[in-house]
């Protein structure tokens, strides 16, 4: 079994054992997820606030529960993962992808960052081109790049692979 990262627990919300939830709304479609050092968790309720989603897991009652689990990660097994519709997909299925520029390949994605209006592929290189490992940051913004098989294929942009 694969677990990918999802996002990570916030504040405790109320008196219940609720917890404010940052990452993936994919949240919204699990039955379950595996918190960081407390194994599987039945996700009992969950629901919005405003602009932020709460969680409550079982086993997890009283504020003071909720407590010990702020800031801890919270991973979603893949096989439980809802499919995607076509031409979107899962950051972590990116990570390691080659990537080509003009049809010679450049380096692979080491990392997605979320850089608020759109997210940014980081790109370490390969190869004698970039043997020096440098990390070069490409917004992931179609028609620009495009993801074909299980390879990224970046346009050209000038100096950005010079």
């Amino acid at each position: 079994m694969r677990l990918v990262e999802i996002g990570r627990f916030g504040a405790p919300f109320a008196l219940k054992g609720g917890l404010k939830f940052r990452g993936e709304p994919v949240l919204l479609h699990l039955e379950r997820v595996y918190v960081e050092g407390h194994g599987f968790r039945a996700v009992e309720d969950l629901y919005r606030v405003g602009e932020e989603l709460v969680v409550h897991l079982a086993g997890v009652s009283s504020r003071e529960l909720a407590e010990a689990l702020v800031g801890l990660r919270v991973y979603a097994s893949v096989e439980d993962l809802p499919p995607l519709e076509e031409g979107r997909y899962y950051y972590f299925a990116l990570i390691g992808l080659p990537v080509y520029v003009g049809g010679k390949q450049v380096g692979e994605v080491v990392d997605i960052l979320d850089a608020g209006a759109q997210d940014v592929l980081v790109i370490r290189g390969v190869g004698e081109r970039l043997r020096d490992q440098t990390e070069r940051l490409v917004p992931l913004q179609a028609p620009y790049v495009r993801v074909e098989g299980e390879a990224i294929h970046v346009e050209p942009i000038p100096g950005l692979f010079d």
